[in-house]
């Protein structure tokens, strides 16, 4: 399994915005080939965000990669958020 990790900032009053988006987005993300799950985990005194999607192959993560990217660095600015960061990652244990 794989790991899509995104970190950014939307300060304390985006978060609710950012929290509605990825709401209206999972339904559809959670269809995409390979999607094993997903969590969004959130600071609300700094507005710090993190998500993490999981995914059963490499392959079936890179797929999703063009249209998050354009999430990413397209619509952040939009939502407040700092440039964010991702990071990828095998899942090497899980209970």
């Amino acid at each position: 399994m794989f790991a899509r990790v995104v970190t950014a900032n939307s300060g304390p009053q985006g978060l609710d915005r950012f929290i509605g988006i990825a709401r209206e987005q999972l339904p559809d993300a959670s269809r995409q080939p390979g999607f094993q799950g997903f969590y969004l985990l959130t600071n609300a005194e700094t507005g710090q965000l993190i998500t993490i999607s999981l995914w059963d192959t490499q392959e079936h993560m890179q797929a999703v990669e063009a249209q998050a990217a354009k999430t990413r660095h397209q619509d952040a600015p939009g939502l407040g958020l700092t440039p964010p960061r991702l990071e990828t990652y095998e899942v090497t244990m899980h209970a």
